[in-house]
Order: C-alpha cells, then sequence, then structure tokens
C-alpha cells in the first residue's frame, strides 16, 4: 500500500526509464497509454511485462537459460514480490528476456558450449589422451572432439547444458550422418554444468555437476524411420530417457577454467 501511494517515486521512475515525459502536460508514452484503460489483472500484467522490458532487473539475463526460466537464480525477495503473476510468471519473463537480450542469449548458449568441449578436453587429457578439439577447424566432421584408443578414431559430439535444460539436446543431420556412418565408434557426450555459472560468467571443474553419455545407437533408436513423404532436413531435437542416458568414466581435471564472456577472453 505504501510503494501503491509513492506517487512521486512512480512519476520519477517513469521519467527516468522512458515511460513518460514532461512537455506542457505530461505524456505518457504509447505502450503504457494502451494499459490505462482498466485496473484489471489483465493490465496489471501488461504493466509488468513493459516495466521488465523498460528497466530489467539484474538478475534478468542470468534466470532465462534455452528458452526456459531458472526460477533458482531470481533473489527470493524479487521472485516475491513477482509471485503474483502466478501461471503467467514464467512466460512474462521469458519473453522479456527475449525482448531485451536476444541475441546476447543466443552467444551465451555459444559460449557455455565452448566450456562443454573445454571441459571433455581437460578430462582426456588427464586420462592420458591427446585429443583433437577439430570443432576449432570445422563443423562438418560431425563432432567436436576426436581421439585415438588403439587404432580408433573415436569422435564425441559434445552438449553442455545447466540442471534446467539437460532433458534435451539439438543434432544436426550432419552429425546424425556421421554418427551412423561411424556407429560405435562415436558418441554424444553431455556436459550438466552448475546454474551459477549462468550468473557468474565462469565455469570450473567445481561447476561441473554431472557428465554422461549417449550411444549412437541410442540415437538411431530414437530417430523416426524416413519414408517417401517424410525427411528431416537440418536439426532435431532429442529427450533421452535417464535409461538411455550412461554416466561416463570422464573426470575433469582440477585445472579447467572456462570464462563464458568475450570481453574476457
Amino acid at each position: 500500500m505504501a510503494a501503491s501511494l509513492d506517487l512521486s517515486g512512480t512519476a520519477k521512475l517513469l521519467l527516468d526509464i522512458g515511460l513518460a515525459r514532461v512537455e506542457s502536460c505530461v505524456i505518457t508514452s504509447r505502450d503504457l497509454s494502451r494499459l490505462d484503460r482498466e485496473a484489471d489483472l489483465t493490465t496489471l500484467k501488461g504493466i509488468a511485462r513493459l516495466l521488465l522490458r523498460s528497466r530489467p532487473p539484474a538478475w534478468l539475463s542470468a534466470a532465462v537459460c534455452n528458452g526456459r526460466l531458472v526460477p533458482e537464480l531470481i533473489p527470493q525477495r524479487d521472485f516475491d514480490a513477482i509471485a503474483w503473476l502466478g501461471d503467467d510468471l514464467e512466460e512474462i519473463v521469458v519473453t522479456a528476456h527475449q525482448q531485451v537480450y536476444g541475441a546476447t542469449d543466443e552467444h551465451l548458449r555459444k559460449l557455455l558450449g565452448d566450456a562443454g568441449e573445454l571441459a571433455i578436453i581437460s578430462a582426456l587429457r588427464r586420462d592420458g589422451h591427446n585429443p583433437r578439439h577439430v570443432s576449432l577447424i570445422s563443423d562438418r566432421f560431425g563432432y567436436d572432439i576426436e581421439h585415438k584408443e588403439g587404432a580408433q578414431t573415436l569422435g564425441l559430439e559434445i552438449k553442455a547444458a545447466v540442471n534446467a535444460t539437460a532433458a534435451r539436446a539439438f543434432i544436426s543431420r550432419n552429425e546424425f550422418d556421421v554418427a551412423k556412418r561411424m556407429s560405435e565408434r562415436w558418441k554424444l557426450v553431455q556436459v550438466i554444468f552448475s546454474s551459477r555459472v549462468i550468473a557468474s560468467r565462469r565455469a570450473t571443474a567445481a561447476d561441473v555437476e554431472k557428465i554422461r553419455e549417449l550411444s549412437s545407437h541410442s540415437l538411431f533408436e530414437m530417430a523416426p524411420i524416413e519414408k517417401e513423404g517424410f525427411r528431416w532436413t537440418e536439426v532435431a531435437e532429442i529427450r533421452p530417457s535417464e535409461t538411455e542416458w550412461k554416466p561416463s568414466k570422464l573426470r575433469v581435471g582440477e585445472e579447467f577454467e572456462a570464462i563464458l564472456s568475450s570481453d574476457e577472453g
């Protein structure tokens, strides 16, 4: 009630974030004016959307990962303040995140993927292997890292995630075709990081919560049979069951560290 009666504070906020301006009179922005007809719940949620977009809180960039809300990354005080959004909370926050950050979020996913590859490079070296980071050369290999076991060359396709996004992975058509050609010599390795790396923009060995593997055979079992009227082209989303994932023996070396920010190299 006290906050709702702080009219001067509200007016200053609207001026600061460009939702109002003072000329010969007070003029509100078009986006805000469309929400001044009726103070029902739909309108209040519309105002919440507008405020999140106009003045994004510090936690907004970290609280959405791969299009899903990670509520544990919202400070409890702020979460309590927006809990009234109810069932629409996730959709409103995710939409605001997309509008504010867009390409930045995609860039963060790329950096997280790079960190996953570096983590597996570290683990392989820890086990005495001499891996090649072939994704630095080209995406056409159909895997990110290769290493020798005896006379065989093994290909590892690395997918990085946090717990909120670990249930799914995306496979390109080229990766699928290479997996089919290499058979048991190809596997998908998923590195699951703690969600704190999104906020800290830094990943270390202590942030690696789990490494698990999916065989090429399991991948083929999930894929639909292509027929004359059906053919998938560029990319597919897979959601392996917990029984299809197998624990990996790989352990990341203690020296591993990756910075999830291009500004810091």
